[in-house]
């Protein structure tokens, strides 16, 4: 028996994912070692503290009471776990798991190109641990629950389930669908608490730097919203608000900085995947001279360009495509980290979630191996992004003769704007959502 197995195993014990042939090792292991059962016993006390003290935290600041169900947990665990050497000495090892705890339940329906923070827990499939915060940087997951309601959580994200239909959203988005007789589903976010009420509507939450602001669009059926546990909105299909911090009070705001709140709904189909193998620029760095920076999170830096993520995704303080300063076409360079042949360039262009105020027209596209001496790669223009809301974005391919680079420069020369403004209007400038870079 080695300490990292007995480790392994009980991590796993508490995160419920240990499957029938772990449950066997782990009972063989704590019969055969007096010491084991001591470590058993210490990691159980501690983990029941643990539960203890972070159970179902309020994001209105007021301590709530657990439930009588969830303060029973963690004692009949410490029980169980305490008494495990007192049973395996009288050969009944299988008992000692026979017991499962009650409580929350959420499964994994389905995940499409997830990729899980190191540390976090990875349920592919079937149970979500309970009260255990989870993380995916990229991708979809989607969770269902007992009374039929389903939530699709799009990367980067950060969640945890807390109770019985109900899920704490710390940062992403999520498209939420409630079928009838599950009205009073919640979500909490650290800027207040969603209830539905027979509906589908969709959350992006994020921050500005110090407060947090959600966004929330009603596609079906009705929402309230509860900014404070005595101050609640309701919203019908079709509203959207910005629920931000101003003067450290709540406030609902119709527009986010002279935009619409809009969010795209995919509770019912997750997005296909991305198509990013073999993109050389995928997680490279990106500089610029600068780029478009408003209040309430409205921030849009060069790096979002390698991220991976597409489409005018992501919430505020994290959006996914960068815009330049207002009234620039602006520039960006890309930095491979090391020499690498170059033969095609793919762009995704963006009209800043439907505003239509941004967009890249006329560009060149130039090469170097030192980012001081730059060739000439292609010079073309884009074309606007006219995709209905919820479609996808396309990528503009762009061929040349293969060329050994280190650095890629994309210069903007002509940017689109929205027609119906003054030509003048500050609000308009050059911005991309993402470049992709191969060798062929």
């Amino acid at each position: 028996m080695t300490e990292d197995r007995l480790e392994l195993l009980l991590h796993a014990l508490f995160e419920e994912a240990l499957d029938e042939a772990g449950r066997a090792e782990l009972n063989e292991l704590l019969l055969a070692s007096a010491d084991a059962r001591a470590r058993y016993r210490r990691a159980t006390a501690l983990h029941s503290a643990l539960l203890r003290k972070a159970a179902h935290p309020s994001y209105f600041g007021a301590p709530v009471e657990a439930s009588a169900e969830a303060r029973l947990v963690p004692f009949r665990r410490g029980r169980w776990l305490a008494a495990a050497a007192g049973v395996a000495l009288l050969g009944s090892a299988a008992a000692i798991f026979m017991t499962r705890p009650r409580g929350p339940v959420a499964n994994v329906l389905e995940a499409q190109d997830v990729a899980w923070t190191e540390g976090s827990p990875s349920p592919a499939s079937g149970r979500v641990p309970v009260a255990t915060p989870l993380e995916f940087t990229r991708g979809f997951v989607k969770l269902g629950f007992p009374s039929g309601a389903s939530v699709v959580l799009e990367g980067p994200c950060r969640f945890r389930l807390d109770e019985k239909e109900a899920l704490s959203v710390i940062h992403g988005r999520a498209s939420i669908h409630t079928p009838k007789g599950a009205q009073g589903f919640r979500i909490d976010t650290p800027g207040g608490r969603f209830v539905d009420l027979g509906t589908e509507f969709g959350l992006a939450v994020g921050n500005d730097g110090a407060d947090p602001v959600v966004l929330t669009e009603v596609f079906k059926g009705e929402v309230e919203i509860q900014a404070t546990p005595r101050d609640s909105t309701r919203l019908t299909v079709g509203e959207s608000r910005a629920l931000v911090r101003e003067s450290g009070k709540p406030k609902l705001l119709a527009d986010l900085d002279e935009s619409p709140v809009a969010l795209v709904n995919h509770a019912h189909d997750l997005p296909q995947s991305n198509g990013e193998e073999g993109n050389l620029a995928l997680g490279k760095p990106v500089f610029s001279p600068g780029y478009c920076t408003r209040p309430h999170g409205s921030v849009f830096p060069p790096d979002n360009l390698t991220d991976g993520r597409l489409n005018d995704s992501g919430v505020p303080g994290d959006w996914s495509f960068w815009l330049a300063p207002d009234g620039e076409d602006g520039e960006f360079t890309v930095d491979l980290l090391a020499l690498q042949t170059v033969g095609r360039i793919e762009l995704q262009n963006t009209n800043n979630r439907g505003i239509d105020d941004r967009g890249t027209a006329a560009f060149e596209l130039l090469g170097s191996l030192d980012n001081k001496n730059f060739f000439p790669l292609v010079t073309a223009e884009l074309s606007r992004v006219t995709a209905a809301k919820g479609e996808a974005y396309p990528f503009q391919p762009f061929s040349f003769d293969p060329v050994e680079l280190r650095y890629v420069k994309m210069v903007v020369s002509a940017h689109y704007r929205n027609e119906k403004r003054p030509s003048n209007h500050p609000c308009q400038g050059g911005g991309l959502n993402e470049i992709r870079i191969f060798s062929k």
